[in-house]
Formats: structure tokens, C-alpha cells, sequence
């Protein structure tokens, strides 16, 4: 069961039960290991930060992309103390003993490199690059895609914005010597040093670490938290970030949890181009 699927009676003494274990419980060290998705390290990062300056005495480490299913495995396993998932749990992960927390949303997004003079793409013409009848960008630079295997998640919600899209990535997943990347942050790395690459990443990413990236506008529309929420913005591309713990997580687990939930860890969310769902 998920938090957000809590009768809201039980949800109340949850809080509850919560908010005094974190604040009657002694300050003990503690060392916590956090992985999962790439697109979320960057914010766990500056998240750990930012809770070991309120905790000196507790450690932190953040390791490099697991992704969801790894996290989710990872953590079924007490390899992680918390895992970072993009998507919910299946049944059967679920049942091995986990619980998960949605926590934050941030779009996914067409990127390039803050270089190429290019602001927004359309669906149409990314379908055009996918199947090769599109090969450069208006100012005349070769246009490059950056693929990731069939089953990243980045893929699946691109795919899920048409048919014609779905095709079209199909397609491009067969066709010899297409630029491939496996992690969420090769993606961003070839993106940046790849003339004219064009690639999947989300806002809470290319914030959250710095990128020299620019995300483009679809369709004429802005990837921000306004529409988003408008739904002017693709539903299919509204990337939600959640926290995978055992079913009763250790203290310290918790209080991270807290840290995150309380105005400073959303302010840091906010800031790294997240919105609490």
C-alpha cells in the first residue's frame, strides 16, 4: 500500500506517529546509502547536503544511476537504505515488502545544448528525426538523436504522446548508427558535447546538476510547473518521482523522509524544478 492510498483517519495518526518519532528520537549517527533513477540523483544530492548540514553527525551516499527497477530490487534487498523509482511498484514488488511515497513531479523534455539556436520542437518534426526524413535543425547544424534502450521510462512516456511517435521511435531503435546512451546522465553528457544532439531528459535533471542544457518548448508550449498543471503541457511526459523504503522504515530513513517533506527540502525541490504532488 502506498501512503497516498492510507484511509484518511490512519493517514492522520501516521503523521502523527511520524512527527513525534522524529522529534522525541535522540540524535544518533546514522549512514544512509540513497540510488535509483539518474534523473533524480542530482536533487538527492543536493537533498543529503543540505540534511548532514542539520545532521553532521549522520552520512550520506548518494550512489551513481541504478534506475527504478534497480532501485526497487536494491532496496527489496537492504542493499539501499532508500531507493529513488519513477515509476510505482508492481504487484509483486509490493509484495516482497516495500512501500512507496510520491514526493515530486517535474516534466521530461526534448533537450539541447544551451549553444544550438533552437528553442521548441514540434511532435511532428521529432517524428520527422526519428524515422531519418528530418537530418538538420533551421540554422543549418546536423540534427542528431540520442537514444535509450526500449524499456527506459523516459522512452515509454515519449512514445505514449501519439502513435505516429511510437512508430517512429520503433523505428529509429533498428536503424544502424544512431547515437545510443544507457544512463539518464550519458544522455545529458552526450547532449552537451554532441553537435546538434537532441535528446529525452527532464527538467529536474538538467537543474539539479547544472547542465549546459536548454529544454524545449513543444508544440509551442513551455515545459513548466504552470502548465503542467494547466494540462497545456503532454500528461504523457509528467515525470513522478517516488521514495521506495521497507514497509516500516529504520528512524533514520524516516527522518530523511521528513527532511525532504519539510520547507526545506521542498524549497530545494522547488528550486531544481520539481512541484509536490
Amino acid at each position: 500500500m502506498t501512503l497516498s492510498k492510507l484511509p484518511a483517519h490512519r493517514f492522520v495518526v501516521f503523521c502523527g506517529v511520524v512527527a513525534w518519532t522524529w522529534l522525541s528520537a535522540p540524535a544518533m549517527a546514522a549512514n544512509l546509502t540513497i540510488g535509483g533513477t539518474g534523473n533524480a540523483l542530482g536533487t538527492a544530492r543536493l537533498l543529503a547536503d543540505a540534511y548532514t548540514r542539520l545532521y553532521p553527525t549522520d552520512q550520506i551516499t548518494v550512489l551513481p544511476s541504478l534506475g527504478s527497477s534497480g532501485a526497487i530490487k536494491a532496496t527489496a534487498a537492504g542493499k539501499l537504505d532508500l531507493g529513488l523509482s519513477s515509476r510505482a511498484l508492481k504487484d509483486d514488488e509490493r509484495a516482497s515488502g516495500l512501500m512507496t511515497m510520491e514526493y515530486a513531479n517535474s516534466p521530461t523534455v526534448f533537450a539541447v545544448a544551451d549553444g544550438l539556436r533552437l528553442s521548441g520542437v514540434t511532435v511532428a518534426q521529432m517524428v520527422q528525426l526519428y524515422t531519418g526524413q528530418l537530418s538538420s535543425w533551421p540554422d543549418g547544424t546536423s540534427a542528431r538523436p540520442i537514444l535509450r534502450q526500449a524499456g527506459d521510462d523516459n522512452t515509454v512516456q515519449v512514445k505514449k504522446l501519439s502513435p505516429a511517435m511510437e512508430g517512429a521511435l520503433t523505428l529509429a531503435e533498428q536503424r544502424p548508427g544512431l547515437t545510443m546512451a544507457f544512463t539518464d546522465q550519458e544522455v545529458a553528457d552526450k547532449i552537451e558535447s554532441i553537435p546538434g544532439a537532441v535528446g529525452v531528459s527532464t527538467i529536474a535533471l538538467i537543474k539539479s546538476e547544472g547542465r549546459h542544457l536548454r529544454a524545449l518548448a513543444l508544440d509551442g508550449i513551455e515545459p513548466n510547473e504552470a502548465n503542467c498543471k494547466s494540462g497545456a503541457y503532454p500528461a504523457a511526459l509528467i515525470k513522478r518521482f517516488y521514495l521506495v523504503t521497507q514497509t516500516t522504515p529504520a528512524a533514520s530513513v524516516q527522518r530523511f523522509i521528513n527532511f525532504i517533506r519539510s520547507p526545506d527540502g521542498t524549497a530545494i525541490l522547488k528550486k531544481t524544478g520539481h512541484w509536490t504532488p
